[in-house]
């Protein structure tokens, strides 16, 4: 019995301590598994790390944005619509940083007509566009005579003629009143004959719309007025960027 006990714990030594010594991996000591029991797992030895498990990546499939056309610099002449417009609060424009310098610009868009309406609607991806306009008006005073000196005394008569002009700028998309525009100081085609200097036309409007894209369209009144003439420009730095 001796014999057979010493030959049996040779065995376990070879199996526990020897053979893993040999294969290069450390010694079983765990006890084996009993039934209802689950051992406390044991913890990997010092100078190995078990290798993350990688996960499986995901395909993701992106949509190519489609790229907007930008501004060729061919200026567009805008036409008029029949359309009723109705009233609404105005809305007022953000006012700019810093005061843009000075530079060239390029004409954007172009309405010229004799009397008033309502334009087409012109897309403005601008940060920054003016409107110069000109307006050629009645002169002031008219005197006429009604009767011929045949008859006797001659009547006569003198009719003061005030003429007006103003432009609505209004947001396409609801149709909010941006800004309203009238020439300032007045129409006096009269005076603006008698001295070249005082004539303060083209008049110009300058809009700060910062990066958002607007479309507009303009309301024109006239009264007793000849032509006018109305020009979108924006900075030529512009050109093939927006």
């Amino acid at each position: 019995m001796a014999i057979l006990l010493a030959l049996l714990g040779v065995v376990v030594v070879m199996a526990v301590v020897v053979k893993p010594v040999l294969t290069g991996n450390p010694p079983d000591l765990s006890l084996p598994s009993l039934p209802g029991f689950t051992p406390e797992p044991t913890p990997a030895p010092q100078g190995h790390q078990a290798a993350p498990t990688q996960a499986t990546p995901r395909l993701t499939v992106s949509k190519t944005p489609t790229p907007t056309p930008t501004w060729s610099g061919t200026s567009k002449s805008l036409g008029y619509v029949a359309v009723e417009t109705p009233l609404t609060t105005p809305t007022f424009t953000r006012l700019p940083e810093e005061t843009p310098v000075s530079e060239r610009l390029l004409t954007y868009a172009t309405i010229q007509a004799v009397g008033g309406g309502t334009t087409q609607t012109i897309s403005m991806p601008f940060p920054y566009w003016e409107l110069h306009y000109t307006v050629d008006p009645w002169k002031t005073t008219f005197v006429g005579t009604t009767s011929s000196k045949m008859a006797g005394q001659a009547d006569f008569f003198a009719a003061e003629v005030f003429p007006s002009f103003s432009i609505e700028v209004r947001d396409a998309a609801d149709h909010s009143l941006v800004r309203k525009i009238e020439p300032r100081g007045g129409l006096d085609a009269t005076l603006w004959e008698k001295e070249k200097d005082s004539d303060p036309r083209p008049w110009v409007e300058k809009f700060y719309e910062g990066t958002t894209t607007r479309s507009y369209y303009f309301v024109v009144h006239t009264h007793m007025v000849y032509s006018y003439k109305m020009e979108v420009k924006v900075p030529e730095r512009y050109l093939g960027k927006y």
